[in-house]
């Protein structure tokens, strides 16, 4: 079982300007590796304050010089709005600077509002992907690369930089139907990865029995397969910050689903918060949520592990609307106490 730590960067409040929410994430990072975590990942958004990090490969990068062991990588790159053959360089410069840390996560993105402003039509997302993760095999197989698709096409090229690691890890999300996809996750060993929400349990496990109907018709045997998933976590005793926690990823929720539905409105570049459809009552996002004193949590955790088959879950600390303190003692509480209580119970 795998932990790693979820850095989104939301501006919710005005008044708090992008560095000081890159030097909260710094922070947060570090805590994450001097604590146990495995990994930290960074997404990837543009043009609102749902993510204030347009680019998670800069984020990775530098991370990389400020911190010792943990393992780093964008969660995830939004395939389609990339120049591919750059992305491969960073992925070597990543890499080398991190000293053979770096983890990956792709995704086709679902954010039109993003994608126009590029100049992508977010119908061709798929296929972007697809061609972005063959391109990235090629480059991963060492030598001389020549590549002739439908949106990169590269004569014969020798690369510079390359990874330290042979292979890093590739996680991919969603798409958990899609039979080609996970035709390529049973071949070349992608993980799935999928955001769960205010999800219930049974709601994640249905999505999970989804991917592993597809994942054995694409050829894989369901014993095999990883299955990874992104949580809302706060190890608190404290019933207002347990509060501010559900509160924070009901925004959350609800500014993504805006965005989605292609409802959204914006203030500059600030999202109106507006309910989600279906949304359920705030105490029970926060009876759903990872929310409790580190016992109950790595109980409850425990729980989803044995239900879900995880082989990775991200961890989502940083909730807008919960101070720092208490997020960087969350992140401490959870490092120091959640994942030791799990590792002595396996």
């Amino acid at each position: 079982m795998h932990f790693g730590l979820f850095c989104l960067n939301t501006q919710r409040d005005k008044d708090k300007t992008p560095a000081r929410i890159y030097g909260e994430t710094l922070d947060q990072v570090k805590v994450a590796d001097e604590t146990g975590f495995e990994i930290a990942w960074f997404a990837e958004h543009h043009f609102s304050n749902y993510c204030l990090c347009p680019s998670p490969m800069t984020m990775t990068t530098y991370m990389a010089g400020q911190t010792k062991r943990i393992k780093l990588g964008p969660a995830v790159i939004v395939a389609p709005l990339y120049e591919r053959i750059r992305l491969l360089e960073d992925i070597g410069v990543a890499d080398q600077l991190s000293g053979g840390r770096l983890v990956l996560g792709f995704g086709t993105g679902y954010q039109e509002y993003e994608f126009h402003k590029f100049g992508v039509d977010l119908s061709t997302s798929r296929a972007h992907l697809f061609e972005t993760l063959d391109l990235l095999d090629a480059y991963l197989q060492g030598g001389e690369i020549e590549f002739d698709g439908k949106y990169t096409r590269l004569p014969p090229t020798h690369f510079s930089v390359r990874t330290v690691q042979a292979r890093p890890p590739i996680y991919v999300a969603g798409m958990g139907g899609d039979i080609e996809l996970q035709r390529r996750s049973v071949q070349r060993g992608y993980v799935p990865f999928f955001t769960t929400g205010w999800n219930s349990l049974d709601e994640i496990a249905a999505t999970r029995a989804k991917v592993v109907q597809t994942f054995v018709e694409a050829g894989g045997a369901e014993s095999a397969m990883p299955f990874a998933t992104q949580r809302y976590v706060c190890i608190t005793s404290d019933k207002s910050v347990a509060r501010k926690a559900a509160d924070g990823a009901r925004y959350i929720r609800r500014i993504a689903a805006a965005m989605r539905g292609k409802y959204g409105e914006l203030d500059g570049s600030f999202l109106k918060e507006t309910p989600a459809q279906g949304e359920p009552p705030l105490d029970e996002i926060e009876q759903r949520l990872l929310i409790g004193d580190a016992e109950t949590v790595a109980e409850r955790l425990r729980d989803e592990i044995d239900t879900l088959k995880l082989t990775h879950m991200s961890c989502f600390m940083a909730i807008p609307g919960v101070e720092q303190k208490d997020v960087l003692r969350s992140i401490r509480d959870f490092g120091e106490q959640v994942i030791p209580h799990l590792q002595s119970k396996s």
